[in-house]
């Protein structure tokens, strides 16, 4: 109970702005010696702060204003892909204080292997981030992949070859256990850093479409991410749309992630760079884009017949997930939105020609504006939301004696 009322506080200050311990009393229906108790450990747990007086008339001693503090409080956002890893901390007022890429060069991509990998980076923040006098009280980690969120597991990550990986329990060995640390979905998180933060925020039925290595969708419902039993809602890569087509890094054949992911634009639109572009690990998502948008802009006749095959397919992918889920908006990331302007027009047809009329009509198909780290952005998000739903998870700072 006391969890929740302090939850119930920390929300109220958050949502509707600095106000006196009477005022939230009255607001919340808590007696005032309760919220002066929770007050009190919000305010060691350095989530809220005592700001100026009330500025009213009233007769008597003017009251003390309550705001949300969290300055000093920093959450973690990790994303995890192939050939690249970022690492984003946001206060809990959503200013970020850190930020640092890493392209992934080595051999391999194997869970242990890239596991001393993942602790130097998220060493780096957290040493970072407290030189500067601040806490890291939470992190998130985004994974491309199928997640068993309450036990920090990564299910399966076929782009990284991953099954059964016990990323949370690992992470919080090295890491130390007074850290929480969550483990979810890559596109999951990059739905909620645009359902919170983007240009089409509180929109109630929301697709975030992220094609990197992989392809997979966030899918936000009545402005909840829906994950599904196991946590693989969203793998829409993974859909069947060419019956005897190419084979997935799944074990399937023909699904749509073999005709819109990066490798499969690469063979398309510079057949005779790809396989060099693949191979090549320090290549950044930019770097491996980069000849495909400089022979398009060249009016190269293959890379250009390459990019209308990638729309149309794309198209189509997009064209069941409008019939699937009637959103009200898709928004385009990963790489997408590098190459929208040679693919766009192949996919608005595409999409138009094969879903119902009237969810198409309804939906708009949006490039997102929050570019590739916007799952590692996610993941902070995702930390400081779950600090505001359990304020306990925030530990008091212990005091000199």
């Amino acid at each position: 109970m006391r969890r929740h009322n302090l939850s119930l506080v920390l929300r109220l200050l958050a949502s509707q702005g600095p106000r006196s311990r009477a005022s939230v009393a009255a607001v919340s229906g808590l007696t005032r010696a309760t919220v002066s108790s929770l007050v009190a450990d919000l305010i060691d747990r350095g989530l809220v702060k005592e700001g100026g007086t009330e500025s009213d008339q009233r007769v008597g001693r003017p009251a003390t204003m309550l705001e949300l503090d969290g300055s000093q409080l920093v959450t973690l956002g990790m994303e995890i892909d192939v050939g690249f890893t970022a690492v984003l901390a946001n206060d809990l007022a959503g200013n970020c204080v850190y930020r640092r890429r890493r392209q992934i060069s080595g051999a391999s991509l194997a869970f242990e292997s890239l596991l001393p990998t993942l602790v130097k980076e998220l060493r780096r923040a957290i040493e970072t981030v407290q030189a500067g006098g601040r806490r890291v009280v939470g992190l998130t980690v985004a994974v491309p992949g199928i997640v068993d969120m309450e036990h920090g597991v990564v299910t399966r990550a076929p782009n990284l070859a991953w099954r059964m990986a016990p990323l949370g329990e690992r992470l919080q060995a090295a890491l130390g256990p007074q850290l929480p640390i969550t483990i979810d979905n890559e596109a999951n998180l990059g739905a909620l850093a645009e359902y919170r933060i983007g240009p089409h925020a509180g929109t109630n039925h929301l697709v975030y479409l992220m094609a990197v290595n992989g392809v997979g969708a966030g899918i936000v419902i009545d402005g909840v991410v829906f994950r599904g039993a196991s946590g693989a809602g969203g793998e829409v890569g993974h859909t069947t749309v060419q019956p005897k087509g190419l084979p997935c890094a799944c074990g399937s054949v023909g699904c749509w992630e073999t005709t819109v992911s990066m490798r499969a634009l690469l063979f398309d639109a510079v057949p005779d760079l790809a396989a060099g572009i693949l191979r090549d690990r320090r290549l950044s998502p930019e770097a491996k884009l980069a000849p495909v948008i400089a022979r398009a802009t060249a009016n190269d006749p293959v890379a250009l017949k390459g990019l209308r095959t990638f729309g149309r397919w794309l198209g189509i992918g997009l064209a069941n997930i409008i019939d699937t889920f009637n959103p009200q908006v898709i928004l385009l990331a990963g790489f997408i939105p590098w190459v929208a302007p040679w693919v766009m027009e192949e996919a608005r047809k595409a999409w138009l020609a094969n879903s119902l009329g009237e969810s198409a009509e309804l939906c708009k198909v949006e490039i997102s504006t929050l570019g590739f780290s916007a799952a590692a952005l996610g993941g902070a998000i995702h930390a400081s939301e779950r600090l505001f739903a359990f304020p306990t998870l925030v530990p008091i700072p212990s005091r000199p004696i």
